[in-house]
């Protein structure tokens, strides 16, 4: 429906690692002294958002194989203290495999977790601590490891702590304005947003953890009415894009054409300069930076050094860069870039959660029906979600 960036995804490597060697028995060296995991983004703390009244949290754990043997990941485990009450999440079997991927493989591609000499896995963890569940102050993580074929060589390794921030996340007011917005390839576990790895500068990175392509719908429930090979017949084209901040614009992107949707190609070679189409980053202080994508061209309103306010429009909704059709890509994250980043969580300070229908005839959507409506505060739309932002 509309582009992932994965469209430009690198490969993280499937460099083999020299010194791996045979040892003589499954037991005599621990296999935990043959794993190297890394916690990603950061080691040291985790911060938390709201979306459908749950506090959630998004990070990797990157798992590196230098035994010269297949190691099998068996289950990764979450565990914290809540006020006296435990937290504990087991991902293993299907779980597990829908959560682990190989970099440099296409997220849609189910693998096994098993790492061959020198492999690395990625193991993404979206865990949830409910409504009513107080958040932990610290996750302990752990993983059950064996050889691969061989249960008996099951070992646990376990990392060290990480802080749960609890207030991490940074609240803003909705970019567009109106109803029926589509939280498309929203904060999930499985959008491709939360899968889509680059390695700039030699560090992998999820500028996209966070997320969210806002697709307008129509009272029919598809995204256009009329020809669907014009950008003007699709309900989000030139909307007005809002400041979600007050804030100072760091860089912006204009002049890149815009794409024919439905089309096959883009209108000009992606690069990682360009794949967020024409595009602002707007810097809102403490490290933090908003990134409005896929811009109309010829429409923004400011240039890096202009002050804006909450509110203020900044430019218009289009259809450019790695995008297949009108829609407002939106991140937070911790650098002026949509892949050169890490995804930093937020929260709209109030929009409409829409429970919604779609109705369809011979698999095309026909009717759009919403069946009711919950005023929220200090929430994320979750992937796939409908919302409706104050104004018209």
């Amino acid at each position: 429906m509309y582009a992932a960036a994965a469209a430009l995804a690198v490969a993280l490597g499937g460099a083999k690692f020299a010194g791996a060697r045979e040892i003589p028995a499954a037991n005599s060296v621990p296999l935990t002294q043959y794993l190297r995991v890394a916690v990603r983004p950061s080691s040291r703390s985790v911060d938390t958002f709201i979306g459908d009244h749950e506090a959630h949290a998004a990070y990797e754990l990157y798992v590196t194989n230098f035994d010269a043997r297949p190691i099998r990941i068996v289950a990764a485990r979450i565990a914290g203290a809540a006020g006296g009450s435990a937290f504990l999440r087991t991902i293993d079997g299907d779980a597990l495999e829908k959560s682990f991927g190989k970099p440099g493989v296409a997220h849609q591609t189910r693998q096994p977790p098993i790492l061959a000499r020198g492999e690395t896995g990625v193991i993404f963890l979206f865990p949830d601590f409910g409504a009513s569940t107080v958040v932990p102050h610290a996750l302990v993580n752990s993983l059950d490891v064996e050889v691969e074929g061989k249960p008996a060589t099951e070992q646990r390794i376990t990392i060290a702590p990480i802080a749960v921030r609890r207030a991490g996340a940074v609240v803003i007011k909705p970019p567009v304005s109106g109803a029926n917005w589509l939280a498309g390839n929203g904060p999930s576990n499985t959008s491709v947003h939360r899968r889509t790895i680059f390695v700039i500068d030699g560090e992998p990175r999820i500028g996209q953890r966070f997320a969210i392509d806002f697709v307008k719908l129509g009272p029919d429930g598809r995204a256009y009415h009329g020809d669907p090979g014009r950008n003007a017949s699709y309900y989000a084209y030139d909307t007005p894009i809002k400041a979600v901040a007050a804030g100072a614009i760091a860089a912006t992107l204009d002049g890149v054409p815009e794409n024919t949707p439905e089309s096959p190609e883009f209108a000009t070679a992606l690069t990682l300069a360009n794949v967020g189409g024409n595009f602002i980053a707007e810097r809102i202080g403490d490290g933090r930076y908003v990134m409005y994508a896929h811009l109309k061209p010829g429409s923004l309103t400011v240039k890096p050094g202009d002050q804006v306010a909450a509110g203020q429009i900044l430019a218009h909704l289009g259809n450019t860069g790695s995008s297949t059709e009108p829609h407002l890509h939106l991140q937070v994250c911790d650098a002026p870039s949509f892949l050169g980043s890490n995804g930093i969580p937020y929260e709209f300070d109030a929009y409409a959660l829409e429970k919604y229908r779609i109705d369809r005839k011979d698999g095309q959507p026909i009717h759009l029906t919403i069946e009711g409506s919950t005023g929220v505060k200090r929430e994320t739309p979750m992937e796939d979600e409908l919302v409706t932002f104050a104004g018209k």
